[in-house]
């Protein structure tokens, strides 16, 4: 009988090593944006929440109005919500990217996000406008308004 339990004992340990679960791979998916919190932040405004730069839902998508002087200095900015959370902040991939007046660009959301820039050409009223979603693609247009 001893004889036996030496033999079955190496053998159960070897099949349950062998066994593969069927777990599923648990993949964390990151939230969508929460447009009706976003503001637009950069230095003309001393990057804060400021409520007159908080995006304004539209038909397309939403958007928000700022006045610019064009005085060759690029305006440096990105978005996110009032308290710069992480997954809710978005910019470019990359640091300075210029952005040009009637020119689509597809931001880069999360922890790299870095700052855009735009250098208007003559001061006035810009529009900042996004549309789309994270997981397609969220895109800006900044265009001047007459």
């Amino acid at each position: 009988m001893q004889k036996r339990w030496l033999l079955l004992s190496p053998l159960m340990i070897l099949s349950a090593c062998s066994q593969t679960s069927q777990y599923p791979i648990f993949t964390p998916q990151k939230p969508e944006i929460v447009f009706s919190d976003w503001y637009l932040r950069g230095v003309f405004n001393w990057w804060e929440a400021q409520p007159r730069y908080q995006l304004n839902a539209s038909a397309k998508g939403w958007y928000v109005d700022v006045e610019l002087i064009a005085d060759q200095q690029p305006y440096d900015f990105k978005f996110s919500n009032a308290t710069w959370t992480t997954e809710q902040t978005c910019g470019s991939s990359y640091k300075g990217y210029a952005v040009a007046v009637d020119e689509e660009v597809i931001l880069t959301c999360g922890e790299y996000a870095e700052n855009l820039q735009f250098t208007p050409g003559k001061t006035g009223t810009y529009r900042f406008a996004v549309e789309g979603q994270r997981s397609s693609g969220i895109a800006l247009t900044v265009s001047k308004l007459p």
